[in-house]
């Protein structure tokens, strides 16, 4: 984990490990065993540093999370073309999901509601 508490620290703008160690109030010797790894890192004090910046445990652990498996093939492109989208592009499909969504012609499961807590328009049957 050493090494990606290091790396971390790093991009998130904390040029030096004393930078980072005033950030959270820590001594920069006690900081710096952590960062080298001669000190081990409890659970706790990888959440505080997870935190403190911005990123989760598995990030922190360097841990690669598996990209989900789905079983529809159109679930699966859709999730690529999700993934190679800029910001304006992920707007434009999650639009276009939304009128489609709202449409009793292409939804299957009229009687339930919209995914993901996004509700149902009041008033439009769907």
């Amino acid at each position: 984990m050493k090494t990606q508490l290091q790396r971390i620290r790093k991009e998130k703008g904390f040029k030096s490990a004393r930078a980072f160690a005033e950030h959270i109030g820590m001594s920069k010797n006690t900081y710096t065993n952590y960062e080298q790894g001669t000190r081990p890192l409890t659970l706790e004090l990888a959440w505080e540093f997870a935190d403190a910046l911005e990123c989760t445990l598995d990030e922190l652990a360097g841990r690669e999370w598996p990209a989900p498996a789905f079983s529809d093939p159109g679930q699966a492109a859709l999730n690529g073309y999700w993934e190679s989208m800029n910001d304006d592009g992920r707007e434009a499909l999650v639009h276009t999901a939304k009128l489609m969504s709202g449409s009793p012609d292409t939804r299957i499961e009229k009687d339930r509601p919209a995914h993901n807590g996004v509700p149902a328009e009041v008033g439009r049957s769907a």
